[in-house]
């Protein structure tokens, strides 16, 4: 092709992909046919003057974030909590906490049990929740067994109290710790105890319960299982934990410690949970809330605006691939 047709078709092309003209624009200032126009315009691109890409921008409004994630997380809803560069953990944690003291009294409405987990997120959102009416008749009942750590973090039938009390529910409590030596026995009152608590999780239709990374769970429950049990969940390769269950970045979970039992909700029944509600946040934290999202273990998370768009960026890079 001659150099002075090369320069027609990129005058053609810049017209129209450049400057926004018509078809029928170009046509009449070229004086050529519409269907010539077209012609130069495929010719264009065959000849390498166009190149067409199609690619994901780098940031999103927090509005086009949240239907973005929704919709490739497979969520019924996401709330962002305002958080910025260089935040301490500490801000962003207390961020999540109020946008989910704010919002899950909305969300749990029409719940009859409740589920709560625990961790720094679901304990402040427990401390900041304040009375909201509308859930008299609902009962709200630990995910877990209680920690022997004096980590506030960790006590479980606190949070419930704290929860219950504020959206005028009652209250269960668990007297079994979350981790026990299988070599122990229960007592008679425990085993009715925690047959209580699994009645209350066989109806339980919401669940609210805070996610972690595996080097931080373990710092929490130093207390709780033996160094050798804690060195092979730091080996194990997990991607995250939720409710001192842990699991692979496919969604697939590890097998505990043969030596002892977790007291805790099952992880794989979560998924038969109407509403599973996550609130976790904080930059180290997005490759563990992918993972949990991707095996459809919450269907609605709260998290800070910057863990957002880290999982946006995950997400990106798998579908630019």
């Amino acid at each position: 092709m001659a150099d002075s047709d090369l320069w027609v078709l990129y005058r053609i092309a810049e017209q129209y992909y450049k400057e926004g003209k018509t078809q029928e624009e170009i046509s009449r200032a070229e004086n050529i046919s519409r269907s010539q126009v077209s012609r130069m315009l495929d010719r264009a691109k065959t000849q390498g003057i166009v190149r067409i890409e199609v690619s994901l921008p780098n940031e999103l409004d927090d509005e086009v974030l949240e239907d973005f994630l929704v919709q490739n997380l497979n969520l019924e809803e996401i709330v962002l909590a305002p958080s910025e560069p260089g935040w301490k953990q500490n801000r962003i944690y207390d961020s999540i906490s109020r946008s989910a003291a704010y919002n899950l009294p909305r969300m749990l409405k029409g719940s009859s049990v409740i589920g709560v987990g625990w961790g720094e997120t679901v304990y402040r959102f427990a401390s900041v929740l304040r009375s909201r009416p509308g859930l008299s008749g609902a009962t709200v009942v630990p995910l877990m067994g209680v920690s022997a750590s004096a980590n506030p973090y960790l006590q479980v039938n606190a949070i419930v109290d704290r929860v219950a009390d504020n959206l005028h529910a009652e209250p269960f409590f668990t007297n079994l710790a979350i981790y026990r030596e299988k070599s122990v026995p229960l007592t008679v009152y425990e085993q009715k105890r925690l047959g209580d608590l699994r009645d209350y999780w066989n109806k339980m239709d919401a669940a609210v319960f805070g996610l972690g990374t595996i080097d931080a769970s373990c710092k929490a429950f130093d207390e709780e299982v033996s160094d050798a049990s804690r060195e092979r969940l730091l080996g194990s390769g997990a991607a995250g934990e939720i409710l001192s269950q842990y699991y692979y970045a496919d969604g697939s979970q590890l097998t505990y410690d043969e030596s002892y039992e977790t007291n805790a909700f099952p992880l794989d029944s979560m998924k038969k949970v109407a509403k599973r509600i996550c609130l976790a946040g904080g930059g180290n934290k997005a490759e563990s809330i992918l993972a949990a999202a991707r095996a459809g273990y919450f269907t609605v998370l709260v998290t800070d605006s910057q863990t957002a768009r880290r999982l946006y960026e995950l997400v990106r890079g798998e579908i630019m691939k």
